[in-house]
């Protein structure tokens, strides 16, 4: 890391936009004019949308006709026509691994596929679960990914942040029944504070644009918070755009002081209830 990149913040960047289901093309399309903005305001990592490469299916048919293996040469053509950009790229494909269909944010670097995160915590079932919490850093900075319902649990969060993440990307692709839009829109602005606030992490937020139908809408409402979970960027609701901005320095090279260890009598009862938990769901 050079001097200039030591003095200035993380430049994050987060798309907000329509989408066209089962459009690829048209995806990569708009995810290179966005790296092509992002590239313009200098920007580290630029996060794109859950699922946004080929959209988001009710069925698993439909899913499977839409998804990607990322070994084979038709993702190295999307690898490559988003290769001739500066910035890091995480973007949200349905991935096809052997016989498994998994919900994946593709990091991609300079045309190069770096690493993967699959969501945990899944809406349509027909996905595999991933397991796996990796952590990635670019310009010096420690940063990891979850995924929409990710962001409303506790646990892939504290992973990450214990595992040295400053920063948190949450893509989305939020589209909820009308009836219950205005609860679903206040209750996962209010998971991305806590998880900031109990993590001492930056959260950044991507989702797309779903106009309204008669049973569903998207209202997109991407953001990016600050550890003390104030609102540092919005993208407000229904409007296509990216939001830029910069993770102070004061706050990267602040040391980030260790919380208490959990004893061992909290933490086996915490272990209790999670098996109480899985027992309760497989009955």
């Amino acid at each position: 890391m050079n001097t200039s990149e030591q003095e200035r913040g993380f430049r994050v960047a987060a798309f907000q936009g329509r989408i066209e289901q089962g459009d690829p093309e048209w995806s990569i399309r708009r995810t290179a004019e966005a790296l092509g903005w992002a590239d313009e305001r200098g920007v580290d990592v630029l996060c794109m949308p859950e699922s946004f490469l080929q959209g988001y299916f009710e069925t698993r048919d439909e899913a499977w006709a839409n998804s990607i293996d990322l070994e084979s040469s038709v993702f190295a053509d999307v690898c490559s026509a988003l290769g001739g950009y500066k910035a890091t790229c995480l973007l949200g494909l349905n991935e096809r691994r052997g016989d498994e269909l998994y919900n994946t944010m593709v990091v991609i670097e300079h045309g190069r596929l770096i690493g993967r995160y699959s969501k945990n915590f899944r809406v349509y079932k027909y996905f595999a679960a991933g397991l796996e919490f990796p952590v990635f850093e670019r310009a010096g900075v420690k940063y990891g990914i979850i995924i929409c319902k990710d962001v409303s649990y506790v646990e892939p969060s504290r992973i990450l942040a214990m595992r040295g993440a400053q920063v948190i990307f949450s893509p989305h692709f939020n589209r909820v029944d009308l009836y219950k839009a205005d609860r679903h829109l206040r209750r996962v602005r209010n998971h991305h504070i806590a998880r900031a606030v109990e993590n001492s992490v930056w959260v950044v937020r991507a989702n797309v644009i779903w106009p309204a139908d008669d049973k569903k809408v998207g209202f997109g409402d991407s953001f990016i918070i600050n550890e003390l979970g104030e609102f540092v960027s919005r993208a407000g609701l229904l409007t296509e755009t990216i939001l830029y901005c910069e993770v102070p320095r004061s706050f990267l090279d602040a040391e980030k002081v260790p919380g208490d260890p959990i004893p061992k009598e909290i933490y086996e009862q915490l272990l209790d209830e999670y098996r109480r938990a899985d027992q309760g769901a497989e009955q």
